[in-house]
């Protein structure tokens, strides 16, 4: 829960008192990519890009049921502006006042409130915040009117009455549709007996089935839809002629015909809306239309109230066209623009600063409606804002008075609206937070795996070098038996090389040897000899001789070659 002071309403001369919520709508241009909106559940169905949701700054005055309670308190013919204290209430109470009492005192009367004169009453309302008021009853029986209980869903071309209980819903994050004000618009739309009806903007086609509904509810009539794109093109018949114009307004309705009532949920800037009401007038002086016909707008308060919203700037003049961003968001309270808040996420732009001449959808129906001095403007906050523009000359201009009251400056609806769209984004923050946290956690995944891969190819070039010095060193140990094998080669044919020479030693020591014994002695050398032959192993080293004893002189009894013992 949020808990915030309504803010003060601002003075904006003639039009005092009139701000109130609003949000831009539908209106993408055909072919555009389809995304996400920016207020759809996630992972539900999407939208086209269309209107942009956001908080409500509404002008917080009296409540629509005090405003009424003073004007019929008022008993006498004379209960009009002075009912209600100016200064207390601001101009916006005191003129809704007055328009409450002409109506009250009108019922008593028992008068034509065709002969209801409310020249002067200085008709603005302000609207507060959206609520769902299902259940509350805004026609009636007597008014012919529409309650909130009236539910539609669309069979084939049209809509049917089956309660709001069985009506599917695209489940959307926040409530952002004209559609999603039918409880408001359409009992007006039949208070005022209109038979032809021009949507400008259709959406998804869900306000084109319900004035499909209306239409042949009543016995038929005309239908304009126009939308370069529409999401609904209903077929005629069954009394019911219906005109598609596919293209973009305000262009595509120069020489058009004039109709009853409007619905204008469109592009989202002063340009656009400015374009539009001037060919409305422009086709009622060429029809020599008596009263200005019941325009309803949707999308005047924050936002694109005050700021300007382009789904293609190229279409807007360049004189006309605020500076604008595709990559900026916007908050409720920050006249200029952030990082992250409400954006398109590439569905749509935003002018860089709110406020100022040329700027926004209510500052161009004000603009507009001081132009024209039978022309009031009226503000309902619910959904980002919903505005009424009455001719005072009307037939039925008591009619949507008297189904305002409960909706016009309405402090409870404005403190919701407020709450809720704060609440929304709140959500935005969140869900920036969230994927924000995701992203930082998609990095570190991400380097934790770069990490991860990089120390894998460490320990692979480690495995690799094993590996190599593995084979180095069998190769080492390979060459080290070959080198011993060869040494052991060569220590053997060195050995056979030289046996010849030993053996020419051998016998010359023999020889020598054998000059020096005597005939015994050379008897013994012979048997050795002899014996080693016999064995086969002539490279036998030969049995050690005994030594003499050095200290034996020669001859003595030991010695061979002495003198025999007598």
């Amino acid at each position: 829960m949020t808990d915030q002071r309504d803010p003060e309403p601002a003075a904006i001369g003639p039009l005092d008192g009139a701000d109130a919520p609003g949000a831009p709508g539908e209106g993408a241009e055909p072919g555009e990519p389809a995304v996400r909106g920016p207020f759809e559940v996630r992972g539900g169905p999407s939208r086209q890009p269309g209107p942009s949701p956001s908080a409500v700054a509404v002008s917080s005055v009296a409540s629509a049921t005090d405003v009424a309670t003073h004007a019929v308190a008022e008993t006498g013919p004379t209960a009009g502006t002075g009912s209600v204290d100016p200064e207390e209430h601001g101009a916006v109470r005191d003129s809704f006042a007055e328009l409450a009492a002409i109506a009250a005192a009108s019922d008593r009367a028992g008068g034509d409130p065709v002969g209801t004169d409310l020249a002067g009453s200085g008709l603005t309302g302000s609207g507060p915040a959206g609520a769902d008021l299902t259940g509350a009853d805004l026609g009636g029986a007597d008014r012919g009117g529409t309650g909130p209980g009236f539910g539609l869903a669309r069979q084939g071309d049209h809509a049917l009455d089956v309660g709001d209980a069985a009506e599917p819903t695209l489940a959307p994050l926040l409530l952002h549709s004209l559609s999603d004000l039918r409880e408001i618009w359409v009992p007006l739309i039949e208070a005022s007996g209109a038979r032809s009806v021009a949507e400008i903007g259709s959406e998804s086609g869900v306000t084109t089935s319900l004035l499909v509904d209306l239409l042949r509810r009543g016995g038929g009539g005309r239908l304009v839809v126009v939308d370069p794109n529409p999401g609904v093109a209903p077929a005629a018949g069954g009394g019911l002629d219906v005109q598609v114009i596919r293209g973009y307004s305000p262009q595509a309705l120069d020489d058009h015909a004039p109709t009853d009532a409007y619905l204008i949920d469109g592009d989202h800037n002063y340009a656009t809306v400015r374009g539009e009401l001037t060919a409305i007038a422009d086709a009622v002086a060429r029809f020599s239309r008596s009263y200005f016909p019941l325009v309803v707008l949707h999308d005047v308060g924050w936002p694109a109230g005050r700021r300007d919203q382009y789904y293609n700037p190229d279409r807007v003049p360049a004189d006309a066209r605020q500076p604008h961003s595709w990559d900026v968001g916007v908050e409720i309270d920050d006249p200029g623009v952030v990082r992250g808040g409400f954006r398109g996420m590439g569905a749509f732009a935003w002018a860089l600063t709110e406020g100022g001449p040329g700027n926004g959808v209510r500052t161009a129906i004000e603009d507009f409606v001081a132009e024209h001095a039978d022309l009031r403007f009226f503000t309902v906050a619910p959904i980002f804002g919903l505005g009424v523009i009455v001719d005072r000359r009307a037939p039925w201009a008591r009619q949507i008075a008297d189904l305002l009251t409960p909706w016009v400056s309405n402090r409870l609806l404005s403190r919701m609206e407020r709450n809720r769209v704060d609440l929304y984004l709140h959500v935005l923050r969140l869900q920036d937070a969230a994927a924000a946290v995701a992203r930082a956690r998609q990095r570190e995944w991400a380097r934790l795996d770069d990490e991860r891969s990089r120390l894998a190819a460490v320990e692979l070039e480690h495995l690799h070098r094993i590996g190599q010095l593995e084979h180095e060193l069998a190769e080492l140990r390979r060459r080290e038996a070959e080198d011993a094998e060869r040494a052991v080669h060569g220590h053997r044919a060195a050995a056979d090389a030289d046996e010849p020479k030993l053996m020419q030693v051998a016998r010359i020591a023999g020889s020598a040897l054998r000059s020096r014994l005597s005939p015994t002695g050379q008897e013994r050398l012979a048997r050795v000899q002899t014996r080693i032959a016999d064995t086969g192993t002539g490279r036998t080293a030969l049995p050690a001789l005994r030594r003499r004893p050095s200290a034996s002189p020669r001859g003595g009894p030991n010695d061979p070659d002495g003198p025999p013992r007598g």
